[in-house]
């Protein structure tokens, strides 16, 4: 799976429904992959790769500062073997794809959710009795895909069903039922996806 990498145009479709989620600018084409112009404090500018290709290398080669990011459709020791000495590779994510209905999940007592919905971003919040974040989640959709972005639940809220809940009234809003449903997960997060019928995609690696 991660040495074919995956589709372009999905990944690029992702990306941009992500660059969307959070006011960035549109992905572009670049070395085979594409580039995110990030301009934030941790990080400048990011590659995203459908697979191990002469143009990632060639890249890695080219950068000596640090807060740029490659980020590959594949398994982290194809990333590393790719790179010149330098370069370190982060904690693991995955690629991941809805390939059902999500499941219904009711709030239990004592929190109340929130969502609203502006242009193509749809943002779900959910509180604590004392009024406190205990859970958030965005997505985006594009007519083309509808993607789910930094879905997390403050730790002291956890185990109690608060990550499905976000999903499920994120889901509530998606106007285009025939688009996929993406997103990436980290290794815990990739846990709770996969119990809501989320299937892996591909590996997807990070260096810096």
């Amino acid at each position: 799976m991660s040495k074919r990498g995956v589709d372009p145009g999905l990944l690029n479709a992702w990306l941009s429904a992500r660059s969307i989620a959070r006011g960035l600018p549109l992905p572009v084409p670049e070395y085979g992959g594409f580039r995110v112009d990030t301009n934030s404090n941790a990080e400048v500018a990011r590659w995203v790769f459908p697979k191990i290709g002469p143009g990632l290398k060639r890249l890695a080669r080219s950068i000596n500062e640090p807060r740029y990011f490659l980020k590959l459709c594949g398994a982290a020791d194809e990333l590393q073997a790719a790179l010149p000495i330098g370069w370190e590779l982060h904690a693991p994510s995955y690629f991941m794809q809805a390939s059902g209905e999500p499941i219904e999940r009711l709030l239990i007592e004592g929190y109340r959710m929130e969502t609203k919905r502006v242009g193509m971003v749809s943002e779900a919040r959910i509180f604590s009795k004392a009024g406190v974040l205990a859970a958030s989640g965005y997505a985006a959709e594009t007519g083309e895909v509808f993607i789910y972005d930094r879905i997390v639940t403050e730790p002291p809220h956890r185990r109690k069903g608060l990550g499905r809940a976000i999903m499920a009234a994120l889901h509530a809003a998606k106007q285009h039922p025939s688009s996929p449903e993406l997103l990436v997960a980290t290794e815990d997060g990739r846990a709770l996806y996969s119990a809501l019928g989320w299937e892996t995609i591909s590996p997807y690696s990070t260096a810096s």
